[in-house]
């Protein structure tokens, strides 16, 4: 639920990432290039063009393909994206906060926006992870639940911690599992998540759009 192609900043092609999902025997596949605002973003109509050629494939292929965004969270707390039509899911993060604080302030704005269905990789930003704090991460929680957004368990940086997963699923907040893969190597390599779901979430409450 969280793959990039060198549209962004992936390594391969859409047809050789679908191929690679179907070795590994995924059920579901999550194409979901960086959008506006990144450094190697895509447009808004770059993503559904990305669905299209999906579409095209998707005949051939029993994994079920779905094309989304991972929109960024700006320092203000908005979600750059112009509109999401056509896209099955909206990631978002934030890429570059510089300090916790800031991190816990644009993202409890982000998630109120109704066009995100995902919060990517929490607690990893600016190329490093931080450590949470605990008021923040509780209204953190009760503003997913309140706004019917969804928690990615993130295999490639091995977050978000088990204890902020084990709130998520005590407040009826469901989750994603993604490999954040940037080359096919690493499709499928969701071994961190999928263990996590399966002891906190008891492989229930996972979301599918």
């Amino acid at each position: 639920m969280h793959v990039h192609t060198r549209k962004s900043d992936g390594r391969d092609s859409v047809p050789d990432v679908i191929a690679a999902a179907e070795r590994q025997g995924l059920d579901v596949l999550a194409i979901t290039d960086h959008g506006p605002g990144h450094g190697s973003g895509i447009t808004e109509g770059q993503a559904r063009a990305t669905k299209e050629e999906a579409a095209r494939l998707q005949p051939a292929y029993r994994v079920r393909v779905l094309v989304g965004i991972e929109a960024e969270i700006l320092p203000t707390g908005e979600v750059y994206l112009a509109d999401r039509e056509g896209l099955d899911l909206v990631l978002a993060s934030y890429h570059a906060a510089p300090t916790e604080e800031a991190y816990y302030r644009a993202v409890f704005r982000a998630m109120e926006d109704p066009r995100v269905d995902v919060l990517a990789h929490h607690a990893w930003t600016a190329g490093a992870r931080f450590g949470p704090v605990r008021e923040h991460e509780e209204r953190l929680v009760e503003t997913l639940r309140d706004n019917g957004k969804a928690i990615e368990i993130n295999a490639k940086h091995c977050l978000p911690s088990w204890d902020f997963l084990a709130m998520c699923r005590d407040h009826g907040v469901k989750y994603t599992i993604g490999s954040d893969a940037h080359r096919v190597a690493d499709v499928g390599s969701v071994a961190w998540a999928a263990n996590a779901a399966r002891h906190i979430f008891d492989d229930r409450g996972l979301f599918l759009p």
